[in-house]
């Protein structure tokens, strides 16, 4: 059948609430949870009081009859000291036991049963005058030369050591090692003690070893000459003795070199003192400074390295101007006579401690 015109399907028919423009929905209050984790606080100097620390100790009961002798044991305690430990310091010169002995640091040349011996011409070098750096000046306006002061160089010794005694291979090779150990190059450039006892005079000097000669040729006959030499920088020979002369402020005292050439002295001002003065009277040499040493302080003057120290500190800028030069507040050959002047304190004293000296 036709169909007639266009036509349309009807819309379907949907059915819906009724809507209501003025309702107001209710919604509950919007709220979070959150939770944070325990807190544990630690404060620093927080005090705990404690209770007294008590002890308890009870005695038994005494029962004490009449006639009757009570017979204790006798009270005993035990202490227990841990051990100790004494270092004591090694002296020049106690290595040697008879006359022409050297002692170089702790090895002993020569002398009966040694297995180093010292040969012929022995030790050279130690008694003569070193070679001396001349102060004279020349004079423009006639012969010669203005005298002037002398100063020795450094010091060479020498001498011929023999290795000469262990037949077995192993106490031999000991011997040579130890030798060559002792003569070894110093790793700091420091200096040790060299001591020579000649016909019944020992001194001492610091010295550094400059030379050996160690042939091998009659290795295989266990024997050797060595040739050694030392240089000491300073040509001076001391006694073995250190003296030690204390001097009271405002007074006087003798120091004695008894060797032939001045020696330099370390002294040592004890505090508390203002502006002390050391006087060698003898020499008319002075050492004046401008300073506050205080209680329990050390004002270190050591005349031989010319510094001056308190406490360890340098203090050279302390040193008056009217004063000579420290490398130059010596002894003299002969007595000394040293006066200790302030203007405060001082009651504890200087204290000058010297080796008598040889050239």
């Amino acid at each position: 059948m036709a169909r007639i015109g266009r036509g349309h399907p009807n819309r379907p028919i949907v059915v819906r609430q009724p809507r209501n423009h003025d309702a107001h929905p209710s919604l509950p209050a919007f709220e979070t949870a959150a939770e944070f984790p325990a807190l544990d606080i630690f404060t620093p100097g927080i005090t705990v009081p404690l209770g007294a620390f008590e002890t308890v100790a009870e005695f038994p009961a005494l029962v004490v009859r009449k006639d009757v002798r009570l017979a204790l044991p006798i009270f005993e305690t035990s202490a227990e000291f841990p051990a100790l430990d004494i270092f004591t310091p090694i002296l020049a010169g106690e290595l040697i036991t008879g006359d022409f002995q050297i002692e170089w640091g702790r090895l002993l040349l020569g002398g009966h049963g040694n297995v180093y011996q010292i040969l012929e011409p022995g030790v050279e070098g130690w008694d003569d005058l070193p070679e001396l750096d001349s102060g004279n000046a020349p004079r423009s306006a006639r012969h010669g030369s203005w005298s002037g002061r002398d100063y020795a160089q450094e010091r060479t010794v020498s001498a011929t050591i023999a290795i000469d005694g262990p037949r077995d291979s192993t106490a031999w090779v000991l011997a040579m090692r130890n030798l060559r150990r002792a003569l070894g190059v110093s790793e700091d450039g420091s200096e040790q003690t060299l001591t020579i006892r000649t016909l019944g005079e020992t001194l001492l000097a610091r010295a550094k070893a400059q030379a050996r000669v160690m042939p091998a040729g009659l290795y295989g006959q266990r024997w050797t000459a060595v040739s050694v030499r030392w240089v000491c920088p300073d040509p001076r020979r001391y006694d073995l003795q250190q003296q030690s002369v204390t001097v009271d402020a405002g007074g006087a005292d003798d120091c004695t070199n008894d060797g032939d050439v001045s020696t330099s002295p370390r002294i040592k001002v004890f505090g508390p003192v203002a502006n002390p003065v050391i006087t060698n009277t003898s020499l008319g040499r002075i050492l004046r400074f401008v300073v506050n040493v205080e209680e329990g302080q050390l004002l270190d003057i050591d005349t031989n390295a010319g510094t001056v120290t308190i406490n360890g500190e340098d203090a050279m800028d302390t040193l008056s101007s009217l004063s000579v030069p420290v490398e130059e507040w010596v002894l003299g050959a002969g007595a000394n006579t040293i006066s200790y002047n302030v203007s405060s304190g001082g009651s504890a004293g200087i204290e000058l401690q010297f080796r008598s000296s040889y050239l």
